[in-house]
């Protein structure tokens, strides 16, 4: 399957608020204090003696999967990290944004409907989908969905779905730090 991300018009948005202002009502700086509270925590494990591998006793890290971006903004944006739990039978209404998603899911068998734009990758990296229809995104794997895209998220099973959602926001008129 091709990988390549080509521009697409913007399909038109759904009535209502989409999956993406739901999501992005959380905002950036959850994530900013949830950080800097792990870094507090980083900070007193590096007292502690590295085990072989480098990491200290009890940390453990697990790659979950690695997607391509081939459409990262240019200008200053911002990550923003949400979960999304959907139980059985709940689903987001479509609808697209201008700024590139990826949806990773955790629990469960999150399904997109939608169209052209949009890639799942399973754990290994592969594609396993892509374009618009129906695509069930199983636990870990994930979706990328590029900017303008049309998606949309349901729980189709018997199993609440868990999935963690980076949504990468051009951040209008922030300034840009400096040294």
């Amino acid at each position: 399957m091709d990988t390549h991300l080509s521009p697409h018009p913007a399909p038109a948005r759904s009535d209502g608020v989409s999956r993406r202002e739901v999501l992005l009502g959380i905002g950036v700086s959850g994530l900013g204090i949830a950080l800097f509270a792990r870094g507090i925590e980083a900070a007193s494990a590096q007292d502690a003696t590295p085990a072989a591998n480098g990491l200290p006793p009890g940390v453990g890290l697990t790659p979950l999967i690695t997607i391509p971006i081939r459409d990262m903004p240019t200008a200053p944006f911002s990550l923003s990290l949400t979960r999304l739990t959907l139980e059985p039978g709940a689903s987001v209404p479509n609808s697209s944004v201008p700024f590139p998603e990826i949806a990773f899911t955790e629990s469960g068998t999150l399904t997109c409907p939608g169209g052209d734009g949009r890639w799942v990758y399973a754990p290994d990296g592969t594609v396993t989908a892509s374009g618009p229809g129906d695509h069930p995104v199983p636990a870990g794997s994930a979706i990328y969905t590029a900017p303008n895209a049309l998606d949309g998220a349901r729980n189709d099973g018997t199993e609440p779905v868990s999935a963690l959602v980076i949504d990468l926001v051009p951040a209008e008129g922030a300034a840009t730090p400096t040294a």
